[in-house]
């Protein structure tokens, strides 16, 4: 499952992949790649993904309690 933050210009700013072992990677503007992967640079079709998204309260919601593997506590 990935979760991304997009702004009004279809830029990923803010990715999160959670994989069905449990392993979860986030990346963002200050962390956007490392040994396991990268925030994608792709710039996506708002029309195309618009059936995925959710409410900004939602997004944090669902991440809340997830601990990427790649990132210390809170960076």
């Amino acid at each position: 499952m990935y979760y991304l933050a997009i702004d009004g210009a279809g830029t990923v700013r803010q990715q999160v992949e959670v994989y069905a072992n449990g392993v979860v990677l986030a990346y963002d503007e200050l962390h956007d790649d490392d040994g396991f992967g990268g925030l994608t640079y792709a710039d996506l079709d708002l029309k195309e993904f618009s059936p995925f998204e959710i409410s900004r309260q939602e997004f944090f919601d669902a991440l809340a309690e997830l601990k990427p593997m790649n990132r210390r506590r809170g960076s």
